[in-house]
């Protein structure tokens, strides 16, 4: 936007031009829901940083705030998001190539020599590697003619592994014709980069600092070698900057992501919305270097994030808590004189204003403003929206659905719930393995009605571990054969983790059931085959992992290799990875609720839930669980046989009744 004035020291200034922006409107209070008091001392140019609770009680864009004087007449006012770097155009932060990128290797080092090709101020630099796994330290320095050498500080860690990942050295904004990378090489082998992109630095003035934004851990859940974490914010539609995560282990890498609940039609998941990588680690004697913090900039629709922690097959963190920072918005007005005045938020049914202040905006940003802080949020005394424009409301989730029958569901089970509301259910290995492949056959019943429930399937995953029990062939003396014994036939698996201390081998892996055929007999159901390799290099995996595609029939896996001519291998603990799936349903009361499953002939249910899945999904949600769970669920008697075969049996007892019958009835041969 161009300038309409020259910058100017203080609000005071900008007086004559905005006096007359500042005749009040009318409006009716009482359509906003919420009020915040805002003690204006004297007139002037006036600044009220928004927190958490404004972005919460406003519609997500803010279009409905509005400020009142003390005659209760409305001002002119500005949204400012001052976000300095953040501002940038897109050209000026583009990353670009050095001129020139070479290396000479030493006896324990290897020094990386970039001719960057520029004058100006350089953010970061970038390394590029194919290189899958390595952890090495990078000391740096910075030359203008690429003589004299000034360093940038003790040894930053570069790495790469199992997810995680820190490539980039920070240059401090400094000016550098030439750069020097100092890599040591004694700790493994030398690291191969490829190439380099350098991060200009910001041209304009740095940010403003970011402003703390409340948040806490609600819940942690521990899954197949990933940690999920609830994270509540004090707002929604907080334009959040940044995650910190205090964790207080010594040395650690992980992979960290940032995903919010989405419903998108039919299907109910998450969406990604950030990444970054955490890391405390020490190399060469020098004190740990941490980065705790993973860089956002979205504003989340709800007060819930969920944070994955990627762990690999390291333990879990210990988390002495979360914090949060926003990008701090500024609202401006020009106070006409001391008083009390009113900030005004929660109408849905207003849209934005169009003030002439806008023309003002550069101007505005700049000039020095008295700061406010704004009261508490407080009801709108006789709040009343405007009917005639009043949208219908959202409507209430439906507690309950149609009756059903459930004697052709052979599963029933009771269910646990702590409390009213909205529950979570998720369904344990014994419902897993009994239910449909598409769980089109699982219902919540109460006092004979159904309960409407959103599917929820997230890309989450539960770990068992097994006993690999060796079972030789003595016609195949050369075959390594290992029996795996699940809990419950059916459970649908993913994966498969297969652990080995042997350090040296090469061997192609087939894991198979035996199904039983129509002849009576038996046959090997082949669920994968893989090769696993490995050697005693860093990096080459002490696991192995079977992708599955389809569910197991049985109860019994078995898996086997062919030795050849070598000895067989040490096969450690297997673990098997399934699916986390959830039923997410709302109640009124906590006693007499069951779930039902194992109907193969039953179709998916059809709610008007779905209509209002989204407000189901987003809400806090309490722990609902199956009772009894790894006892055998309650079912009739018959329930699981084949149903032609009970036709054909029964058939052959009337038969053989029948028998009976004519044959006392016909007379007996003479003696």
């Amino acid at each position: 936007m161009k300038n309409l004035l020259p910058p100017l020291p203080s609000g005071l200034a900008l007086w004559p031009l905005l006096a007359a922006l500042t005749a009040g409107a009318a409006v009716t209070p009482t359509e906003w829901q919420h009020r915040q008091g805002l003690k204006v001392t004297a007139p002037g140019l006036t600044r009220v940083t928004l927190p958490a609770a404004v972005f919460d009680a406003a519609q997500p864009g803010l279009a409905d705030l509005r400020v009142l004087d003390p005659r209760g007449q409305e001002l002119p006012c500005l949204l400012v998001r001052d976000l300095g770097d953040r501002e940038l155009a897109f050209d000026q932060a583009r990353p670009f190539r050095p001129e020139s990128f070479t290396a000479q290797a030493g006896e324990e080092a290897t020094q990386w020599l970039i001719k960057t090709g520029s004058t100006a101020g350089l953010a970061a630099i970038e390394f590029e590697t194919a290189a899958p796994y390595f952890l090495t330290a990078a000391h740096v320095d910075v030359s203008a003619d690429g003589h004299e050498w000034q360093s940038l500080g003790a040894a930053v860690p570069l790495f790469r592994q199992f997810g995680a990942e820190q490539l980039r050295l920070a240059l401090d904004r400094r000016p550098a014709a030439f750069i020097r990378v100092t890599i040591a090489d004694h700790r493994s082998r030398p690291v191969v980069f490829t190439g380099a992109r350098l991060i200009p630095a910001p041209t304009r003035a740095a940010p403003p600092p970011l402003a703390p934004l409340g948040a806490r851990i609600t819940r942690r859940d521990e899954f197949a070698n990933e940690t999920v974490l609830t994270v509540a914010l004090d707002g929604a539609h907080v334009p959040l900057a940044s995650l910190t995560l205090a964790a207080t282990d010594p040395l650690f890498m992980r992979r960290v992501t940032v995903a919010i609940r989405e419903v998108q039609g039919a299907w109910a998941g998450e969406r990604l919305v950030g990444s970054g990588t955490i890391y405390r680690v020490a190399l060469d004697g020098a004190p740990p270097r941490a980065e705790l913090e993973l860089p956002l900039d979205f504003s989340p629709p709800t007060r819930e994030l969920l944070v994955h922690i990627h762990n690999g097959d390291s333990p879990p963190l210990l988390l002495a808590g979360v914090s949060a920072q926003q990008h701090p918005v500024n609202l401006v007005f020009m106070a006409p004189a001391a008083g009390d005045y009113w900030l005004l938020s929660g109408n849905p049914q207003a849209g934005a204003p169009r003030y002439d202040l806008a023309a003002f905006a550069g101007d505005l940003r700049r000039a020095d403003a008295a700061a406010v802080v704004p009261g508490e949020l407080e009801a709108m005394p006789d709040y009343h929206p405007r009917e005639s424009l009043a949208p219908a409301p959202l409507p209430e989730v439906p507690l309950a659905g149609a009756p059903l029958d459930t004697r052709d569901w052979p599963y029933r089970r009771p269910l646990r719930l702590e409390a009213a509301g909205v529950q979570e259910l998720e369904l344990d290995p014994e419902a897993l393995a009994r239910t449909r492949p598409d769980f089109a056959d699982v219902r919540v019943m109460h006092d004979g009605n159904q309960i409407p429930y959103v599917l929820e399937e997230p890309a989450l995953a539960r770990s068992l571990t097994l006993t690999a029990t060796p079972a030789p062939d003595a016609r195949r003396p050369s075959v390594s054969i290992w029996r795996l014994s699940l809990p419950h036939a059916g459970l649908p698996l993913r994966r498969i983790v297969l652990t080995s201390t042997t350090p040296l081998f090469e061997r192609q892996f087939r894991l198979h059931e035996k199904l039983a055929d129509a002849s009576g007999g038996t046959y090997d159901h082949v669920l994968a085959t893989e090769e696993w390799r490995r050697t005693p290099e860093p990096g080459t995996a002490e696991t192995k992992v079977f992708n599955l595609t389809e569910r197991a029939g049985s109860d019994t896996l078995w898996l086997e290799t062919d030795n050849g001519d070598n000895p067989a291998i040490a096969l450690g603990a297997v673990q098997v990875v399934y699916p986390v799936v959830r039923l997410i349903f709302k109640v009124a009361e906590t006693e007499g609720f069951t779930v039902a499953y194992g109907n193969k002939s039953a179709s998916a249910p059809r709610y008007d839930l779905s209509l209002v899945a989204v407000k189901l999904l987003t809400a806090s949600r309490h722990v609902a669980r199956i009772d009894g769970a790894g006892q055998a669920a309650v079912r009739p008697v018959f329930a699981g046989l084949d149903t032609g075969y009970l036709f054909w049996a029964a058939l052959a007892l009337v038969v053989v009744v029948l028998l009976v019958i004519v044959a006392k009835l016909l007379p007996k041969p003479p003696a």
